[in-house]
């Protein structure tokens, strides 16, 4: 390809794919369809693991918005430097969901996808999960279930697919529960598929969002009939569907959360205003466990009545946001390495709203092309696009002195 000149020459396939790399996944989304050469040279694997390397370079907050059932997507650029004296990027305005689409109770976010789960405790109690991508506008409903339990969404690196697992809260008499099911996306079947799980017959799921690290979904699942509760930790293999349950201690009258801790699974306990801990699982064959205690300074801002807890940032910095947007919104950041705290002040989002934050979102152009979502004639894909007056002016991020 040339530039129009007579003597210029043609744009090496390398340089074309670095240039790409760089860009964001919307804009490669178009530039595909621009010619057949960049299309040919956009669409392969290579690049697409290049961009993929490339956006976890440039990770990004999530934050979730919630009012009246509602709900508004924002992303800001995470943290990757200190803040001292550089401005940051306003939040960007993604999409809205209205209230007639997911009125969810459960959320959770796994490789790009916002996942959303109903249930209602009725005499048929149906399960209905809508999975999203909350900077497309993209959405899926899966088949409902009339069963009462918990869902989770997995994925699986090497197979590229994603799977959503329904863990039945069902009493059973035996010993071996084939009351779960899983669901693949992106097979052209859309049906769910009975599972064994004989780990998790005296367990009752508890209500934490889960988490999936390298292609393995983590939760909590406590007794169902003796006191005090025996809490363990559920692992569901994603690509081979194998359960597995790991002891762990786990304080439930405190705040507790499933994290991602450089690629292992981590709980970290929030006592009260100023204790932390974390727990890492180090070997999950010996369930083998290293527990780190902090200290907070007594003079934070942070209150676990008032913040939860987003995740875990590459560098080792747990991620602390505001649960609501009333008043001043604030980003802490806690280097676990230098146990130091770093307060940003987020102007711009929606006033009184419910938040939902989360760490790492990534552009993935395996989930941007959406083929998971649009294989299947079954499932239900639909582009939401915001309404021009629902774009907030000139919303900035300060640093709190």
């Amino acid at each position: 390809m040339s530039t129009g000149e007579e003597n210029s020459a043609p744009i090496p396939n390398d340089l074309i794919v670095q240039i790409f790399s760089r860009l964001p996944a919307e804009s490669v989304a178009r530039c595909r369809c621009l010619s057949k050469l960049w299309g040919s040279i956009l669409h392969r694997p290579f690049f697409t693991e290049l961009f993929l390397t490339r956006s976890w370079a440039r990770p990004r907050l999530l934050f979730a918005l919630k009012r009246e059932d509602a709900w508004s997507f924002y992303s800001l650029p995470q943290r990757q430097h200190d803040l001292h004296d550089k401005a940051s990027p306003p939040p960007d305005f993604h999409m809205k969901f209205p209230k007639d689409i997911i009125s969810p109770e459960y959320h959770g976010f796994t490789s790009g996808l916002i996942y959303f789960s109903r249930k209602s405790i009725t005499l048929k109690s149906q399960e209905e999960t809508v999975i999203c991508e909350p900077r497309t506008g993209q959405y899926a409903t899966v088949p409902k279930l009339l069963r009462y339990g918990k869902s989770f969404l997995g994925y699986d690196p090497i197979g590229k697919q994603f799977k959503v697992l329904f863990m039945d809260h069902t009493d059973c008499v035996t010993h071996c529960s084939d009351l779960h099911r899983v669901l693949t996306l992106g097979n052209g079947i859309m049906e769910w598929r009975k599972i064994k799980c004989s780990c998790s017959l005296f367990h009752h799921v508890m209500d934490d969002e889960g988490i999936c690290i390298n292609g393995v979904l983590y939760f909590a699942s406590k007794q169902r009939y003796y006191f005090p509760c025996d809490v363990k930790i559920v692992c569901f293999d994603v690509r081979s569907e194998k359960f597995k349950s790991i002891d762990v201690e786990w304080d439930s009258s405190w705040y507790v959360k499933l994290v991602n801790y450089k690629g292992k699974v981590g709980v970290i306990t929030w006592k009260g205003l100023c204790e932390l801990s974390i727990s890492v699982l180090e070997d999950v064959e010996k369930q083998e466990w290293s527990k780190y205690v902090y200290t907070l300074p007594e003079n934070s801002i942070l209150d676990s009545s008032k913040y939860s807890i987003a995740g875990v940032t590459a560098r080792g910095e747990i991620v602390f946001s505001r649960n609501f947007t009333s008043g001043s919104f604030y980003v802490v950041y806690f280097s676990l390495e230098s146990n130091t705290l770093q307060s940003v002040e987020i102007q711009g989002l929606e006033k009184d709203h419910g938040v939902c934050a989360y760490v790492d979102l990534v552009e993935d152009l395996n989930v941007n092309d959406a083929k998971y979502l649009k294989s299947s004639p079954r499932l239900n894909v639909i582009t939401v696009r915001p309404k021009p007056q629902e774009r907030n002016s000139a919303p900035s991020v300060k640093n709190k002195p």
